[in-house]
């Protein structure tokens, strides 16, 4: 027998989203109710640094996160100091604001604290939370308007009437079969670094009810982590990142260089395009000069490769190139090829002329001459995708129509179909595609900004 609950909002995803949506709603007077599919509330922001950030500066924001929707991006970048204010107001403790590599700005907050608090202030404010409770599919009528979620928890099915829904499941991050389909042929290999339980339940959802998804469905965001045999859990996913591979040489498998290394804000660049080699593995490859560079925000490699070894990670160390190379072997790895690459690059950088070297590299244009040399096994792992579902700047969730679009910010061209919403039904964090691209703008900022954003709107039209 089917249960059933009422509520002017419900929210699927109890994450940093779904508890900001939350909030926002039950202050403009709707009844909340959340559904949290595992067994404790803060999704992977509970697994996060706790840095709060974006970008302070729009046209830096243009030159290193292209093909972003644009529009979305300026709404994160504008609201955020008021969002982080707002959250301060709800008992989440912040330190003041502080920069963010060269281009950001933001404060840190403790995810131990924060979801604690963010719960607190839902309780305090009439919202129920129900953990262990995932969505199945949405409810919707005849005319395509989402009137509420079905979903199973531990006693079997249970719907919620709702007059507005908003998913914040997460992505699909931890969903292979998805990520095959719109990432990566080697999915299976990527290694999860956020919570398992974003399936893509909410993106799946919507899209039987007519949504629409964004451009660039493959692209994500992530840290290489040390490869097997290396161990470590889940709490540790921070301290296994291994956040220099924008200063070191990449080589894939077959030991050949494979994209610019340095491209990007960071490291997240070539951590996504290693997703895309044979076991989506590769090697970073450091001499001493470049073990000890600290680069903003980050501790100098020299950390990372130590905490690689203690994991138990495919640590190599060579007094020569020579020597590295010949040991790349026992990992598979062609030496001649490999020991090639490392020369070409060597010898672009030295003479100063890198418009010949292929792939190319646009910063960091250190050589490795300086022993002893060090090569770390790394794997993509995927922290959340950057692709999902279309949203207009109230984050209501939009679908191809034939039907003339009553919203002022869609502007459907002459001749094609234009956009519509799906009525009811809303979106917020990474459910919501095309802010971040291959480039990163800042998750817990998205997460925040769109879940407040989210609430208000969806209670507004509940």
């Amino acid at each position: 027998m089917t249960r059933s609950i009422e509520a002017h909002v419900a929210i699927a995803g109890g994450g940093m989203a779904g508890l900001c949506a939350a909030i926002a709603a039950l202050e403009r007077g709707a009844s909340v109710v959340v559904l949290e599919k595992g067994s404790r509330a803060g999704g992977s922001m509970w697994l996060s640094n706790g840095l709060i950030w974006t970008f302070a500066d729009k046209a830096q924001l243009r030159e290193d996160v292209r093909d972003g929707n644009k529009a979305l991006q300026d709404l994160l970048v504008d609201a955020l100091p008021d969002a982080l204010t707002w959250l301060g107001a709800q008992g989440v403790e912040l330190a003041t604001e502080q920069t963010f590599q060269w281009y950001g700005r933001g404060r840190r907050a403790n995810p131990a604290q924060m979801t604690p608090a963010l719960l607190d202030r839902i309780a305090a404010l009439g919202g129920r939370v129900l953990t262990g409770t995932s969505l199945d599919r949405l409810i919707f009528c005849d005319d395509g308007a989402v009137t509420g979620i079905r979903a199973f928890d531990r006693q079997g099915s249970l719907e919620v009437r709702a007059r507005s829904v908003i998913l914040a499941t997460g992505g699909f991050q931890g969903n292979a079969e998805l990520l095959a389909r719109y990432v990566t042929p080697h999915a299976d290999n990527l290694i999860l670094r956020s919570n398992p339980c974003s399936t893509g339940d909410g993106l799946l959802a919507a899209v039987e009810a007519g949504a629409a998804l964004t451009p660039l469905m493959n692209s994500y965001y992530g840290h290489a982590l040390v490869a097997p045999p290396a161990r470590f859990s889940e709490l540790e996913f921070q301290s296994a990142s291994q956040k220099y591979g924008n200063l070191a040489v990449a080589l894939d498998l077959r030991g050949e260089r494979f994209a610019d290394e340095s491209a990007g804000t960071g490291e997240e660049a070539i951590n996504f395009h290693i997703g895309s080699r044979p076991g989506a593995a590769a090697v970073y490859v450091v001499d001493a000069a470049m073990c000890e560079m600290e680069s903003p925000n980050n501790p100098p490699p020299r950390a990372a490769i130590d905490r690689a070894r203690a994991y138990g990670g495919a640590v190599l160390d060579a007094e020569s190139l020579e020597e590295l190379a010949q040991g790349l072997s026992a990992w598979g790895i062609p030496p001649s090829t490999a020991l090639a690459s490392i020369r070409a690059y060597n010898a672009a950088v030295e003479s100063g002329d890198c418009a010949n070297l292929w792939p190319p590299r646009s910063r960091n244009r250190f050589p490795i001459t300086k022993p002893p040399f060090c090569a770390v096994m790394v794997r993509s792992a995927i922290t959340y995708t950057c692709g999902g579902l279309q949203a207009d700047l109230d984050m209501r969730v939009l679908r191809r129509s034939t039907s003339v679009s009553t919203m002022s910010n869609v502007i459907a061209p002459n001749g094609e179909m234009s956009i519509a919403e799906v009525p009811g039904l809303y979106v917020a964090g990474c459910d919501l595609g095309g802010v971040s691209t291959v480039g990163y703008i800042g998750g817990l900022a998205h997460a925040l900004v769109t879940g407040k954003t989210a609430g208000e709107t969806a209670a507004d039209g509940a």
